[in-house]
Formats: C-alpha cells, structure tokens, sequence
C-alpha cells in the first residue's frame, strides 16, 4: 500500500504474511492492512478497531464512530442505524412486539409502544398490552358494553334458582335453565382480602344445592347476561367491517380443565359463538381474555330487546354443544369438552370483573362508580317498596308516599320513574297484606293493612305509571293523603322491565 505525501520518521513499511502493504507505528502495535481481498482492516493499541469493505465502515466491539452530523447519501433514501431507518425528519421504527416494544426507554425495556399490524399501535406496560389504538377506540362513555359486570349492585336478595329467567341478586344476569337437576344458589359474594381478585369487592356466587349427577343431551343452564341491542349497534355487525370484541373475566371454579363461555345473538336467526377457556387450578381466582371476531353474517336489531348476551355454562348437554372458535347459526353453548360444574353439591362458582369491549385487546376494568351503575340497572328494575329480608337496605320512603285518597278504602299515587324505564314495566308485588297504609287527616292517622296494589289501567309509561292502593276498613275520606309503608320483612313491591 503506497504512501502519499513524506512518510513520517517514526513509522516504517512492511509487508503482511500474505504479501500486503502494512503501516506500524513507532511501538509497532498499530496497523492499517489487508488481511482479504477487497477487506481493509485498522487496528489501534494492537486492538481491532475498524473493518472497511465494499461501501461499508464497521466499528468492532468496542469502538465507536464519533460524528456530529450523518447526512444521507443520494436517493434520498434514508439512513437505518440497527433497524431504525431516519428519513426527512422522521424515525421508522421497526414493529417490535408486546415483550419487546419498539419504542421503550433503556431502564424499562418491556414498557412502551410497538406497532401490531397496519394502522396499529400498541400501547405496553410490564410485558402486557394496555391498549391498541386502531382497534379499541376510545369511547364517549363506559368502554364496558355490558352492565353490573363487577357485581356491585344488587337490588334483589340471594335467590334460590329452580326455574328458567330466574334473576340473580346481582342486577342485569339471570340464569337460563333446561334441566331437571343441576340447582344452586345465587348470591352477590362479598369476601373480602386475597379471595377479591384485583379489587373487586364483589362477585356472583353460584353454590350447588341439587347435584346433576347424570347429563342428558338436552340438559343446559348458564349464567347469562343480556345487552340492549339499541347499545350495541355501532358494532356493525351483519356488515362487512363489523369490529371484533373482547371479553375478559374473573373466576373461580371448582374444576380444572376446559371451560366456555359464550355470545348469543338471539335476533333474526339465532347464532352463536364458543370459546374455551383453560382454568389452571381449581377453587382459585383467574383472569382470562377472550377475542371473538365481528359477526358479518349477524343480526343486531336497532330495538330495546336484548340484541347480545354472554352465557356461561355450568352444565351443556350434547344438544347444545358445538364448535369452538367460530360464528354458527343456532343456540349453542359449549363444547364437547365444557365441564359440568353442578356434579356435586360441595361446588361454588364464583365471577366478577366481567367486560365485553370493542377491540381486540383487553383492557384494565371499567371500575365504575356505584350511583352511575345504579342508575343504569334501574333502566330494567325498580323497586318501590322492600323489607329487610328481600334487600340489604330496605327501601320504605317515596315514590310509595302521598297517595291521593279517592274513597274511604282506595287511594291513587303517580309514580315518576327515575330513569325511565327500558318499556312498560310490570308490577312484581310480593303481598298485598305485606303492605301497610297509613290514612286519614293529619294527626289522626290510622294504619291499616292494604288489601290491593295495581297499576291503573290506561295510564302505566316508561317514564310514570299511576297505582292504585287499597285497603281494609273504611279509613279518612276523598281527598285525603294516605302513605303505604313496608308492614312485613318480605314486602316487595318492585316493576321489571328486564332483558
């Protein structure tokens, strides 16, 4: 290799065992050489510093390329350091992955942004993603597009299931029953401690009274929620962009092994779709997510009837029993492997936390604030009277006070319903005897028991209905204002409007 210019005093040529040119220093540790065809290697201090081939400089371990400015070359095409390709003013970063996000900072290299698919991004925390923009959109009100799933309120006391419909205490889930055994308690749990999972006060529990000992192919019961089609319809389906939702929960389970769970789209032709879920040890509490794709071939009717709802088997005969993982006509709710959990009578089922959200993502739980959920359930049911043995916290004052007189024995009061309600609800009265009606003129109030409670005819809204009240004896006179009150610990008098 030729020098240009005066070679200096302290430095001197050679030749390399394969024959080629070489530069040492005075202390002859450093070196600029051939060691290839067509390869240039530097060494400095006697360490391998820098490689030089063909249109590429490479710094070696070690070294390090100092420079204040690097400029692209022509094309325009960019300069990529290590993937990172820098052009006109902007950075493209590789798509990276949920472990491995492309863009982190250096002390936490499993939080930050990745990119999923095209037009997606991935927001990450601690391995897990949190959100994916493009697919969970940011919603105007609660992303959880079912009601009551942490369990919090319950308006109705612990109930014993024996037919289908029956509600749970916990409003908005209901069981849909078809089998002669397999019966069970529901109540809204409330063990407090490391049983909660993730701060859930609450939790439905199903516990086993009557096992189900032997299954026939028609025997099914679940745990169902519904959702009012009228909330729902921007799901799209039944179109060619219907988005896909994802659902995620807490159980506890007596059983290990394969679980489902279920959507149901009742309107137009049924259709189904069966999930399994896999519960890794049994009697504690587990979280899962499960991503079922938008239904283009659906039916969600713009209506208040229940548009969607989210079964979870606790028996499934063969009859009901279909393929996982895809939308199928008919009513179906589990899989040849869903497990019977009322076999035995030392059986508790336990769930809470439960959200269904757009997106194929799951995200943290919508913990919503008690009065906001209250007020939602009562769309459905309304109670206007209730003792202490039908609900924790009996209700005994207005809408049940000032009730007009219209005769010695009868009285009439409007009740306005606040919300109002999802259609003309119904009266759901326990006993009239359980009911007490204070009359007559101020001062000089008599009580007596009620022997009559109904809706008037003609004039019952989802926003006001009038009742009329009567009662035993002929007490005050027209005109007058009497007050019903709650005379038995089972009173209940409520209206139902429900899915």
């Amino acid at each position: 290799m030729p020098y240009l210019g005066v070679k200096p005093a302290d430095e001197f040529t050679s030749k390399d065992l394969n024959g080629e040119e070489l530069i040492l220093d005075a202390d002859a540790d450093t070196t600029i050489t051939a060691d290839t065809d067509d390869t240039i290697d530097i060494k400095i201090a006697g360490a391998d510093d820098f490689k030089i081939t063909a249109n590429t400089l490479t710094a070696l371990s070690g070294s390090t390329i100092a420079t204040n400015t690097i400029a692209e070359t022509t094309g325009a095409s960019g300069v990529t350091i290590d993937g990172l390709l820098i052009k006109d003013s902007t950075a493209a970063f590789a798509d990276g992955a949920v472990g491995t996000p492309s863009i982190t900072n250096t002390g936490d290299l499993n939080t930050g942004v990745y990119f999923p698919a095209a037009d997606t991004v991935g927001m990450v925390a601690g391995g897990t993603e949190q959100f994916r923009f493009g697919s969970n959109p940011i919603p105007g009100g609660s992303k959880n597009l079912l009601i009551n799933g942490g369990m919090t309120v319950a308006q109705r006391a612990s109930k014993a299931v024996d037919t289908n419909a029956d509600r749970a205490p916990t409003d908005m889930w209901l069981v849909m029953l078809n089998a002669s055994a397999g019966r069970f308690t529901l109540t809204q749990d409330s063990t407090t401690g490391a049983a909660v999972p993730l701060g859930h006060g609450y939790s439905l529990k199903a516990d086993c009274t009557t096992a189900e000992g032997s299954l026939a192919a028609s025997d099914v019961i679940t745990i169902r929620n519904n959702i009012e089609a009228k909330n729902i319809q921007h799901l799209r389906w039944g179109e060619a962009s219907a988005k896909d939702v994802t659902l995620s929960f807490w159980m506890s389970s007596p059983k290990s092994g394969t679980h489902c769970v279920t959507l149901n789209q009742p309107d137009s032709s049924a259709r189904h779709y069966i999930s399994e879920f896999t519960v890794a040890s049994a009697d504690t509490w587990e979280h899962f997510k499960i991503t079922i794709p938008g239904d283009t071939g659906g039916t969600i009717n713009n209506d208040t009837g229940a548009g969607l709802s989210i079964n979870f088997p606790l028996v499934c005969g063969s009859t009901f029993q279909n393929t996982k993982d895809t939308w199928a006509a008919g009513e179906d709710y589990g899989t040849s492997s869903v497990q019977n959990l009322l076999d035995n009578t030392s059986n508790n089922v336990y769930i809470t936390g439960v959200q269904l959200e757009v997106g194929s993502v799951a995200t943290d739980f919508a913990h919503e604030d008690y009065g906001t959920t209250l007020n939602k359930c009562k769309r459905y049911y309304q109670i206007i009277l209730a003792g202490p043995n039908v609900r924790s916290s009996p209700y005994t004052g207005d809408p049940a006070e000032m009730i007009y007189q219209v005769s010695g024995t009868a009285g009439e009061q409007m009740i306005r319903l606040q919300p109002e309600m999802r259609a003309i609800p119904t009266s759901q009265l326990s006993s009239a005897a359980h009911i007490g009606v204070e009359v007559g003129d101020i001062g000089s109030k008599t009580s007596t028991t009620c022997t009559s409670a109904a809706f008037e005819s003609g004039y019952v809204y989802t926003g006001q209905l009038w009742t009329r009240v009567g009662w035993s004896g002929s007490t005050g006179d027209k005109g007058d204002m009497a007050r019903a009150f709650v005379q038995d610990s089972d009173c209940l008098w409520a209206l139902s409007a429900e899915l």
